[in-house]
Parts: structure tokens; C-alpha cells; sequence
């Protein structure tokens, strides 16, 4: 319980801390260290000096306490008590004067037995006081609340004793003296302190509140703010970070809206080449196929009309060529529209078909190299990877002028490759990825982005061109291979 007490104490002085702007919080920390230090130092000081101060008093004292018991000692074997007074007096204003740096309260002379023999000045009393030890030749007390230092010498003539009291009221005004220096020095070092970590602290709060304003700009959406690089310190780092992060949002950004306006023009292309590709065929089927059908129906009324069983026999034939070119034309728009060899034989044999056509059609030769596809992939994959190398092969016929072209299709170790080379032409791979028209890269590039792939082009005008892509290979489940 007292243990959560004290956390929740820390807690909320955390709080307050923590609520605080920097600026206040090293301002308070400086001007903290200042105050704190100065006080250390001052009172440090003022030990010291009264110490060392006082021992010199005392040094002093002990000193004038044995020449005055001397000179004592010989007025009292005179027994002449006013001259003893007039030299009491006499020591006591002498060693007082502007010429010495002490200051005598009093001086008392003691019978053996304690009584007073003569005095000059007010003399404390030295009850309770404890006296130091100075080798046990003389004996030294603090008296009068600390304001005056007694020292007593022993008088050998009279075998009494001389009691001798210093004032400390120089030394305490020295003390005090000294104090207030280093109370004005404090004073001054606080007033530097707080200039310079308010310097400090606006050098370092300025770039960091540009920070925070930049990075709110951001999160908004707007990548165009740049910080300025104050200094090559931590924080002139961290403006460059900045500004570097938010030039790579900034071309993200730009990439995406690229990406987005080449996927809308694909779709729009692809659905363009849909329908134009439903009116080829819609065409293709009234042109030929219709027509063969009709030209069947006439031959059948003909058939039907005809008693003369040669010529039946003949027109039979006929009627069989047509049907057989009819079939032949039905089965060359069904293997456009999709080859059944992707899903009867799968998709190597599919590949291998269309290069065989591909060599005949367009009159380039085609290396091909199929390996690991002897398991089937997912039907989505196949189809994909076979529109991929459609697209590749036919952008070479269009464009390339090449005069062979190499295709080397790997599946191995989960990975599925295809390189589609050829020494056509080439093109600038930069210059092409800005036109709006090359949507049969942007094709071959998201069709493999949907599978997690990649498309790498390496090009160079008269250098032909390769064609790098890269995905998993997701093998079809056992139901449906």
C-alpha cells in the first residue's frame, strides 16, 4: 500500500514535470544547478574562512597574552597597581589600533586563587565553556555567544593568571563581507546561466517546434514542407532525416499516383481490348463460320434435291471439307480465347504450344527452356504465368524488330522464374515507364504483383531487352490438380 502511495506520489510529479515545456525545464534546471552550487560554495566558504580566521586569532592571541604576562609579571613584583592598570590600558588601546588586525575586549590579571587583581574592559564570563587544547600551556575559550575569544596565559612572577579577550567581530565582518561577494558572483552567474540556457534552449526548441509543425503538415498529406538544417549537430541530423523522409514519401507518393493512373489506363485498355477482341471474333463468326454454316444448309437442300448418287457422293465431300474448316476456324478462336492445353496438359505444354505458334506466326525463332512444372500450379497462377509470356513475346514481335528471342521458365525451391530475352531494339526502361501507352509491362508487372512477384527490366536502346519476373509458386491443391 505504501508502496503504491509513493509510486502514485512519483506518478503525479512526473506529471507536472513532464506537462512543462522544455525551454521551462532547462531554464529551471540550469538556474537550479546555479543556486544550489552557489549555496554549497558560499557556505563552504564560510566555514572555511571562519575556521581559518579564527585559528589565526588564536595564534595571535596567545602570542599577545605571553608578552603582556611578561610585562605583567615584572609591574607586579613593583607592586605599583596604577602602573599595572595604565599598561593594561595601554596594551589594550595599542593592540586595538588601525595598525594591528586585532581587537581587545579586555584584559583581566587573576591571583593565584581567582581573584581580580587589575582590569582594563568588559570581561565575559567563561562558564560552561570548553576550552581548546593548545598543547595544555594555554587555554582558550569562545565566549560571549561566540563573539569573543578568550586566551589565557599563565604569570610565572605571581603564579596567576592573565586573561586576555579578542574580539571576533572583524573576523564575522569579513565573513559577511566575503558572503555578499559570492552572493553577487551567484547573482551574476545566475543571470549568465539564464541567458545562456534561454539561448541554448531557443536553438534547440526552434528546430524541434519546425519538426512538429512539418510532421502534422504530413500526417495530413502534404509531403512538401522542408526543415532547415540549423547545425551540423544532432539535431541538424535530424532535419536531414526529416526532409529525407518526407522527399521519399513525397516520390512514394508520386509513384502512386503513377501506379494508380498506369492501373486505371490498364484496366481501361483491357477492357477496350475485350471488346474489341469480342467484335474479332463476333466478326470472325459471321464472316467464316456463318457463312460456312449457311453454305452446309445449301449444300444439305442441294443433297436432299440431287437423285443422282455420284453427284451426292461428290457434294458429301464437299460438304465434309466445309465442315472440317468450320471446326478448324471454331477451334482457333476457342485456343485464342484460351488454350486447352493450359487445363488439359498444363501449363508447360501451353507454353510450349504457343511458342510453337508464336514461331509461326511471327517468323522469330524462340529458345525455350521449361523446367520444374511437373506438379501443377494454383489455375489462377497458370494462367498468369501464361498471359505473362503472351504479353513478353508479343511485345517483341510489335516492337523489338528482334531476331530471336530466348524464354527460360524455372520453378525451383518455391521460387518461379521467367526470363524473356531478345537482341531487338531496346528502349530507355525510364523513358517507356513514362508513357501512357506501355500497358503491356504494366500488365506483365501487375499481373505478377498479384501473386507477391516482381518485374526487373534491364534495356538499353540497340541492346535488345530482358525481362526479369519473380514470384512464389503456389502449387495447386490436391483436389484440383
Amino acid at each position: 500500500m505504501a508502496g503504491q502511495t509513493e509510486a502514485s506520489v512519483v506518478q503525479r510529479v512526473w506529471d507536472v514535470i513532464g506537462a512543462v515545456s522544455i525551454r521551462v525545464k532547462v531554464l529551471g534546471i540550469v538556474i537550479g544547478v546555479i543556486l544550489v552550487l552557489g549555496a554549497f560554495v558560499i557556505l563552504q566558504m564560510r566555514s572555511v574562512l571562519d575556521d581559518t580566521l579564527t585559528g589565526s586569532l588564536e595564534e595571535q592571541g596567545i602570542a599577545l597574552a605571553n608578552s603582556i604576562a611578561q610585562d605583567v609579571g615584572a609591574l607586579m613584583e613593583s607592586d605599583d597597581p596604577m602602573a599595572l592598570r595604565l599598561t593594561l590600558a595601554e596594551r589594550r588601546a595599542h593592540y586595538s589600533s588601525e595598525s594591528h588586525n586585532t581587537l581587545v575586549d579586555y584584559i583581566v590579571v587573576q591571583s593565584a586563587g581567582g581573584d581580580e587583581i587589575a582590569r582594563d574592559g568588559r570581561a565575559a564570563s567563561t562558564d560552561g565553556a570548553v576550552p581548546h587544547d593548545h598543547g595544555g600551556v594555554h587555554a582558550v575559550y569562545v565566549v560571549n555567544d561566540g563573539h569573543t575569544i578568550e586566551v589565557q596565559s599563565a604569570i610565572a612572577q605571581i603564579d596567576g593568571l592573565l586573561r586576555l579577550g579578542l574580539s571576533r567581530d572583524i573576523i564575522m565582518q569579513t565573513v559577511d563581507r566575503v558572503t555578499l561577494q559570492l552572493l553577487a558572483i551567484t547573482l551574476v552567474m545566475v543571470a549568465v546561466g539564464f541567458a545562456a540556457a534561454f539561448f541554448l534552449t531557443w536553438i534547440l526548441t526552434r528546430p524541434v517546434l519546425d519538426l512538429v509543425s512539418a510532421t502534422h503538415a504530413v500526417a495530413k498529406g502534404d509531403f512538401s514542407p522542408r526543415v532547415e538544417r540549423w547545425a551540423d549537430d544532432e539535431i541538424g541530423e535530424l532535419a536531414s532525416a526529416f526532409n529525407h523522409m518526407t522527399e521519399s514519401l513525397a516520390q512514394a507518393e508520386r509513384e502512386r499516383i503513377d501506379r494508380d493512373r498506369l492501373r486505371e489506363q490498364y484496366i481501361s485498355g483491357v477492357i477496350g481490348a475485350q471488346e474489341n477482341e469480342r467484335q474479332r471474333i463476333a466478326r470472325e463468326l459471321h464472316d467464316s463460320t456463318s457463312q460456312s454454316l449457311t453454305l452446309l444448309l445449301v449444300g444439305l437442300q442441294n443433297v436432299k434435291q440431287t437423285d443422282d448418287l455420284a453427284s451426292v457422293r461428290a457434294q458429301v465431300d464437299d460438304l465434309r471439307g466445309v465442315i472440317a474448316n468450320t471446326l478448324d476456324e471454331i477451334r482457333d478462336i476457342s485456343w485464342r480465347l484460351r488454350p486447352r492445353a493450359l487445363d488439359d496438359l498444363g501449363l508447360a505444354s501451353a507454353i510450349r504450344n504457343y511458342v510453337q505458334d508464336y514461331q509461326t506466326r511471327h517468323d522469330i525463332p524462340v529458345e525455350a527452356v521449361i523446367t520444374g512444372l511437373e506438379h501443377r500450379l494454383a489455375l489462377e497462377q497458370e494462367t498468369a504465368v501464361y498471359r505473362i509470356i503472351q504479353e513478353g513475346l508479343t511485345n517483341i514481335a510489335r516492337y523489338a524488330q528482334a531476331g530471336a528471342v530466348s524464354l527460360i521458365v524455372t520453378c525451383k525451391g518455391g521460387r518461379l522464374k521467367i526470363i524473356i530475352e531478345d537482341n531487338g531494339v531496346g528502349f530507355d526502361p525510364e523513358q517507356v515507364a513514362k508513357r501512357r501507352d506501355s500497358l503491356g509491362l504494366h500488365g506483365i508487372r501487375e499481373r505478377a504483383a498479384l501473386f507477391g512477384g516482381t518485374l526487373t527490366i534491364e534495356s538499353a536502346p540497340g541492346q535488345g531487352a530482358s525481362l526479369f519476373i519473380e514470384m512464389p509458386c503456389n502449387e495447386a491443391a490436391e483436389e484440383d490438380a
